[in-house]
């Protein structure tokens, strides 16, 4: 049923006087349920003059547990004025203030709820309660439903319930009978995909407008693939937006053509993370989507016909093609730096960068010209002008910083050659010389890579004097690294100040996997500003740590943190000792154990 027809029909729900049973809203995970709830159906109850409470199952495994949640939902309308009686019955506990502290401080919720006769106090009538994730509830079904019957047919609570009903046990006794006495009707969930991202792309709107117009842009083709792959799930098509939000300052101006092509391969990519079919640990591991081509499938029937593949198994990436790029071959291209990035959180500017550089035409500079001709083995079969012309030009662009930091290695072998073997009138100290002085300006332009120096590093030469160079290299490289870090450390300390949540979100899903956040940050001066942030920011920090330490071989990756994780849990106990107000204490405490959860599956 489409979500139109589904909103007629809860209208007339909330119209209807002192209903006594509740509507049950059947689809898969994921097709955007809790979505539909959130940005259309609540809005609806509202219009009606109602007051909406979401409440998720997904774990609960006790009756109480959603009390307190119920509890603490219907909190800021105690002191309303249709609930004087109820008012009154808590007098003794003061305003609402002080019963959020006894529930944080973990007093006896249950004597407390039960014992001033909350649910005959209340009045529901102008209530609508969600009740989400049905399947994902630990509770027996028959225990569940009779609980939530006790509001719909004594208190004539509007009641929506959400749920993937093929993963409810239906075998447990008493299903059919419990059901068919709390549900008054079971609507199917249809997911409108269009609307769906139009509504996603709509939300951009006021928080960023250059994001806003690029999706609209763009918002034909990113629905096309979506409706053609027959994508249902709202999550995947939540996660691409993000994925595409983060990619956006570095895409936003390049050619249309390469655009298109990272909108369609990010969406193949972040369907297949989404689905389980790729994993994170799998993010070197490229299973042959680099060799996608337009002579790719034809590639395939040549391979069948020379019985190359005798029992028809198809390659992951032929599987690949099959599902998402029969009609879309033209506007595919492989990139590297992107499957890395849906895959671990984290992106290699730098490469993606130069992934996109090398599909434009090469437009190659005089600097960069010059060194290509004169600085290989094939400086031999140049005529005595051109050699003498071109090693003058590198040694002017050299010395003026033109080239890389990692370029001047090849420079100083080929110039000390030339020199010692008397090809050109200067003096191996006058190279070194001038190329320092070049250097020193080439360093200023703090480019650096990772695989360049790496692989820089890997090789020792049979001249020491060049080792040497290269090992200066590799200091200026660790220390334009190091400013970098350093930056990135003073931006957690500032986002965490500034309490935003969006932003530190980015920043820990850009850092995923890097293991030099911490490494420059102050222990102390990151307390404090955890202790300044608001509750929602303190509590948000703490997920994002659960979440950066979740997989089971973390410790490959980021064993290093203990050290600095260690001084912080030490300094957050001792502050904590000093921390009065609630909920800030409580949170504090449930992020000092979280650290030392985190320190033990490091060691």
């Amino acid at each position: 049923m489409n979500t139109e027809n589904i909103k007629v029909i809860i209208k007339n729900y909330f119209e209807e006087q002192n209903t006594q049973y509740a509507i049950l809203i059947n689809g898969n995970w994921g097709s955007g349920k809790t979505f539909f709830w959130k940005n259309e159906l609540s809005k609806v109850a509202e219009n009606k003059k109602y007051k909406t409470i979401y409440i998720s199952l997904n774990g609960i495994a006790e009756i109480q547990e959603i009390e307190k949640k119920l509890f603490q939902k219907i909190i800021p309308f105690i002191e309303k004025k249709e609930n004087k009686k109820l008012n009154n019955g808590l007098k003794i506990f003061g305003n609402s203030a002080n019963i959020l502290a006894k529930f944080f401080t973990k007093s006896n919720f249950t004597d407390l709820f039960k014992g001033i006769g909350f649910l005959d106090f209340f009045d529901f009538s102008k209530y609508v309660i969600c009740f989400d994730d049905l399947e994902r509830c630990q509770i027996p079904i028959q225990e569940i439903l009779g609980f939530i019957n006790n509001y719909t047919e004594h208190k004539y609570l509007k009641t929506i319930i959400f749920a993937d009903e093929k993963n409810i046990n239906k075998s447990q006794e008493g299903y059919s009978n419990i059901k068919e006495k709390v549900i008054g009707r079971t609507l199917n969930f249809e997911l409108n995909i269009e609307l769906s991202i139009s509504t996603f792309i709509e939300f951009e709107k006021t928080k960023n407008s250059d994001f806003h117009n690029f999706l609209i842009k763009y918002k034909k083709i990113i629905i096309d693939v979506f409706k053609e792959w027959n994508i249902s799930n709202l999550r995947i098509v939540s996660f691409y937006i993000k994925e595409i939000q983060y990619l956006f300052p570095y895409i936003k101006d390049i050619n249309d053509q390469f655009i298109r092509e990272i909108l369609i391969f990010s969406a193949i990519i972040t369907t297949e993370f989404k689905l389980g079919k790729l994993k994170s640990n799998e993010y070197s591991d490229s299973k042959g989507l680099e060799k996608i081509d337009k002579n790719f499938p034809h590639l395939f029937e040549i391979k069948k016909k020379n019985n190359e593949n005798k029992d028809n198994s198809k390659s992951y990436a032929e599987i690949l093609y099959d599902t998402y790029l029969i009609d879309r071959i033209n506007e595919y291209y492989f990139y590297p730096s992107i499957f890395t990035f849906i895959l671990t959180g984290y992106l290699d500017k730098v490469q993606l960068k130069e992934e996109i550089s090398n599909r434009y035409p090469e437009i190659i500079s005089i600097e960069e010209n010059s060194f290509n001709k004169l600085l290989n083995y094939k400086f031999r079969e140049l005529s005595n002008d051109e050699f003498l012309e071109l090693s003058s030009s590198v040694l002017k662009f050299a010395t003026e910083g033109k080239y890389t930091i990692y370029q001047y290695v090849a420079i100083t072998k080929f110039f000390y050659f030339f020199s010692e073997n008397n090809l050109l009138e200067i003096t191996v100290d006058k190279v070194s010389e001038l190329l320092n002085t070049g250097l020193e300006i080439a360093k200023n332009k703090k480019n650096i890579e990772e695989n360049t120096i790496r692989n820089l590093m890997h090789f020792a030469d049979e001249d020491e004097r060049i080792n040497k160079f290269k090992r200066k290299i590799k200091e200026i490289h660790d220390e334009i690294k190091s400013e970098f870090n350093i930056i990135e450390a003073n931006e957690l300390i500032l986002l965490l100040n500034n309490n935003n949540t969006e932003e530190l979100n980015l920043f820990f899903k850009k850092n995923n996997f890097s293991n030099e956040i911490f490494k420059n940050i102050d222990s102390k001066k990151l307390s404090i500003a955890l202790l300044k942030t608001d509750n929602k920011q303190l509590f948000n920090f703490e997920e994002l740590m659960n979440g950066r330490y979740n997989a089971g071989n973390i410790k490959d990756f980021l064993s290093a943190d203990i050290i600095f994780l260690s001084q912080l849990k030490n300094i957050l106990e001792k502050k904590i000792k000093k921390i009065e107000k609630q909920p800030q204490k409580f949170l504090v405490d449930s992020l000092i154990e979280t650290l030392k959860i985190i320190c033990d599956k490091l060691k």
